[in-house]
């Protein structure tokens, strides 16, 4: 959906282009992940530096949609290059703080996160779709 004959119609574009859950930055359940790994307090530490990232990164998501309706395609697309180089800046916002958090974790956590998988995580089926069932 996110590129595709859809992104030419902007009722389409602006919910999918404007949503910081498309990228699943909004979408995190932290008090999920915390109920899996059983985190220490230093992984809490982590874990809230985590939250910080994915708020900040969700936030400059929100910020990047334009104000303005385009009308013309090629004004689309200028819209959605932009729009990719503001998802990969969240992405390295939020990429150091999942590592150092991920780092922290023991195997047994690594394991257990990763066994309740995106979906317990909170992330949208879409996003994930060699995980449905």
């Amino acid at each position: 959906m996110m590129l595709g004959p859809g992104m030419m119609d902007w009722r389409v574009m602006g919910r999918t282009m404007c949503n910081p859950s498309a990228a699943g930055f909004a979408e995190w359940r932290f008090d999920r992940m915390a109920s899996a790994i059983q985190p220490t307090d230093a992984q809490r530490l982590l874990l809230t530096d985590l939250k910080a990232a994915s708020a900040k990164a969700a936030e400059s998501i929100s910020q990047a949609c334009p104000r303005d309706l385009p009308q013309s395609p090629d004004a689309r697309l200028d819209i959605m290059e932009k729009r990719l180089e503001v998802m990969l800046a969240a992405v390295k916002t939020v990429r150091p703080a999942f590592d150092a958090f991920y780092a922290s974790l023991s195997e047994e956590q690594k394991s257990r996160l990763s066994s309740t998988g995106p979906r317990n995580w909170g992330w949208r089926q879409w996003l994930w779709p060699w995980n449905r069932s």
